[in-house]
């Protein structure tokens, strides 16, 4: 069965082939009512929309349009989950483990996975090094995973890549996962500096990581901070 987000996707793209670049896509609650689905579901289409190129948001303004669709067999064919996403990659880093807690998902996770219930998650901290005698520190990353997806998280190599661990054959269950990652620029805080050994004021390259399944339910977030001066990201 096709999932409903695909149905929206393919709308979307063309509707997109009779718009102009720059014009505005409505908002996420309208595309929701008009196409009698869940605002989830809108996101997830709209998310795949932008990883090809179509569409690019921006916060506070809205979902614009990019580009005409206009080559029917590659720009109005709903992406298959098996294929991968084209977003920034993370850095080539050595990640240490720092701590890991299964806890209740706070006001402030519960957002950030789209959720109104109180799941439990796994409260996950890595240092990230430029070598892998950990000595030279470049990063530090807070990530939360969906305890009730993923049991027993905790009792896995955590300094593995994270998505490496989420898409493993360590469940019941196979979960196709997109990811999407935002980078900006941002200026370290005190507690940052002094945990990454910096004076102030130092920029950081924060790098947020977002895991949504088929489905278009959030499984896991992460937070990377890391000196600029150190790292650089590719696409």
């Amino acid at each position: 069965m096709e999932p409903k987000y695909s149905k929206v996707y393919d709308a979307l793209v063309e509707r997109i082939a009779q718009m102009s670049p720059g014009e505005r896509l409505e908002s996420e609650v309208k595309l929701a009512s008009s196409f009698n689905v869940s605002p989830m579901t809108v996101r997830r289409a709209l998310m795949l929309l932008s990883q090809n190129g179509l569409t690019i948001g921006i916060p506070g303004r809205g979902t614009f349009v990019t580009e005409r669709a206009s080559t029917p067999a590659a720009s109005r064919r709903t992406p298959s989950p098996h294929e991968p996403c084209l977003a920034p990659a993370a850095p080539l880093t050595h990640a240490k483990l720092i701590s890991a807690a299964l806890e209740v998902a706070d006001d402030a996770e519960r957002e950030l996975l789209r959720t109104t219930d109180e799941p439990f998650v796994a409260r996950i901290q890595r240092a990230h090094y430029l070598d892998d005698a950990h000595t030279k520190l470049v990063g530090i990353e807070v990530g939360i995973v969906r305890a009730d997806l993923f049991p027993g998280i905790l009792g896995l190599d955590l300094s593995l890549d994270l998505a490496d661990i989420l898409t493993g054959d360590h469940w019941d269950h196979h979960r196709q996962l997109v990811t999407t990652r935002t980078i900006r620029a941002t200026i370290a805080t005190a507690d940052e500096a002094a945990q990454l050994h910096l004076r102030e004021p130092a920029a950081l390259l924060n790098l947020e990581t977002s895991f949504v399944d088929a489905d278009g339910v959030t499984c896991a977030e992460t937070l990377s901070k890391f000196i600029g001066d150190d790292v650089e990201f590719t696409a």
